[in-house]
């Protein structure tokens, strides 16, 4: 696990007690191994290991442990804290550095010992020798002696793998981890806590890649102890399933698949998006997709997309909720119309999208605390579908959805004036029918109706470039800025602009800076990250990006 953050560990130096004290536990974590006869349980009970060392990498590089930033945090919040920090980490650091316990209290022996080799000579040096130190079995340490206790330790754990020896006491190393975890995570304010947990949580699935042996164990591993990690592994997993066979082999799921005369659709002529009614799910809303009725190939590909994001977003607001996603209940094939349709379970029987409640002259702007709070809320929504290798490629503001309708619940407004004003508390990620997986290019067709307007584009996306998640991010970056101008982008468009020209010459040098007075600075500044995107950028770059843009907004105070 120590190249998950490169010399996170190297690159703290000599910056303080604590952060020598982040950097002993770090290290001491990569004593431990993944063997590969380990049997299933070991391997679960390992990768245990590997989530609380993540947690704690985590951890150190949000409260900026490895840049000295951490002292200087805490000390203006509550120097009290810094102490309990302290404590915490002295704690853990006694307990993943003192052999003579890992091996004897919680059931853990040395690999080559285990596999019949020479047992690695784990006593403390001898008293007068110069490696002599104080040892860190919970009590306080001292800088110097803890310098020289690394010294040793370093030099014994050049040859020593940890392996489990006795599964019921390293139940109890878990447990340990998991309770020095959980203080450290403690000293977050309550309102940074889910981002913090979402950062470790995409962490591991980023390492994870597309491995679904890996992805496996962190389901298995996390079960009944971080749901969000269990329920993000699995979907992953089942994207990968999904889109890993064959276009020849791929059967639908006719359970998914709804008849179109089990639909009552008033607008027909609708071309993207449209309430109906379903027999016995009630109200739903459709979201179109076209085919060419020769075009056999496309239209198989298609079908295959519909039933692969059915089966995604089956349960996706109740196993899913970063998403923000509605459940979809299938898809059906409007034969007449040369269309498909996925068919989504909708909270109520109208809806508004935030374009139409941008661009309403009847509609007052909403509250600034409300905008950002939609800002933050969409950002994790696109952070947590970035997070398992999915992009979304329609991101704008006529894909963001809102139940009921503003304007059909403004009789039931308290006053006149608060019907004027739109509820925009609770958001739904929407038009996903052009979505794919991020390494999916075979399935990458263009649709007959796109849902997302040119001006969302990146202009690379324009020039034909398959889409990365930088386009995502920038696409991204245009809502930001409709949401804090309150304002869609037709009003600044004109028809002669080259994509670049809209890009650089109008939005980044007008729009943007305009935003400061607006919504102010911290948010302008998240706006132009999304728009300034490097389109080279790699996929964990691109994460990590997004990771800093939900960060920046959630740190916004109204």
């Amino acid at each position: 696990m120590a190249e998950v953050l490169g010399t996170v560990g190297t690159a703290i130096g000599m910056i303080g007690f604590v952060g020598q004290l982040f950097d002993g536990c770090v290290k001491a974590y990569g004593y431990f191994t993944m063997a590969n006869n380990l049997d299933a349980d070991s391997q679960r009970m390992m990768c245990k290991v590997r989530i609380e060392e993540m947690r704690l990498v985590v951890w150190g590089r949000e409260w900026g442990v490895a840049e000295g930033k951490f002292d200087e945090h805490l000390s203006e919040r509550n120097p009290q804290l810094r102490v309990l920090a302290t404590q915490i980490l002295e704690q853990l650091h006694g307990t993943v550095t003192d052999f003579k316990k890992l091996q004897d209290r919680y059931g853990l022996v040395d690999e080559a010992a285990g596999k019949g080799g020479k047992e690695a000579d784990v006593s403390p040096p001898r008293k007068g020798s110069k490696d002599e130190g104080k040892k860190t079995n919970g009590s306080k340490t001292t800088p110097g002696a803890l310098s020289s206790e690394r010294s040793w330790r370093k030099e014994i754990g050049l040859r020593t793998k940890w392996v489990i020896g006795d599964k019921d006491k390293f139940a109890n190393l878990l447990k340990d981890l998991k309770d020095f975890n959980d203080g450290l995570e403690a000293l977050f304010p309550p309102s940074q806590v889910q981002s913090f947990q979402r950062a470790w949580t995409h962490q591991l699935l980023d390492r994870a890649q597309r491995d679904l042996a890996e992805l496996s164990l962190l389901e298995n591993a996390s079960s009944g102890i971080y749901p969000q990690l269990t329920n993000s592994a699995n979907l992953k997993k089942l994207r990968i399933n999904l889109d890993s066979k064959p276009q020849a082999s791929f059967k639908p799921t006719f359970a998914l698949k709804i008849g179109r005369t089990s639909l009552d659709i008033q607008d027909l002529d609708s071309p993207r998006r449209v309430q109906a009614h379903h027999v016995t799910a009630g109200d739903v809303l459709i979201e179109w997709v076209d085919y060419d009725r020769e075009e056999i190939e496309e239209r198989v590909a298609h079908v295959r997309r519909m039933d692969d994001l059915a089966r995604m977003m089956h349960s996706a607001s109740e196993c899913h909720p970063d998403l923000h996603s509605i459940d979809c209940l299938g898809y059906t094939d409007d034969a007449a119309n040369n269309r498909y349709g996925l068919v989504y379970k909708a909270p109520s029987s109208s809806h508004s999208t935030l374009k139409t409640l941008i661009s309403s002259p009847d509609l007052k702007t909403p509250d600034l605390d409300d905008r950002i709070r939609l800002a933050q809320t969409l950002a994790v929504a696109v952070w947590s579908l970035h997070s398992l290798d999915w992009l979304h490629k329609s991101l704008c503001s006529s894909n963001i959805v809102f139940f009921p309708s503003a304007f059909s619940t403004s009789g039931l407004s308290p006053t006149a004036s608060a019907a004027l004003v739109p509820d925009i508390s609770l958001p739904y990620l929407s038009g996903f029918g052009a979505s794919r997986p991020e390494l999916d290019t075979a399935l990458s067709i263009v649709p007959r109706n796109p849902s997302i307007e040119d001006l969302h584009r990146h202009p690379a996306s324009l020039r034909g470039r398959p889409h990365i998640k930088p386009f995502d991010i920038y696409s991204f970056g245009l809502v930001l800025l409709e949401i804090g101008l309150w304002k869609v982008l037709q009003t600044y468009y004109k028809a002669h602009y080259s994509a670049e020209r809209w890009r650089d010459k109008v939005v980044l040098a007008v729009l943007v800076p305009g935003l400061g007075s607006k919504i102010g600075k911290r948010y302008r500044e998240v706006v132009e990250m999304c728009l300034r995107v490097d389109e080279e950028m790699s996929s964990s770059e691109a994460g990590e990006l997004m990771e800093e843009v939900v960060n920046k907004l959630e740190s916004i105070r109204v």
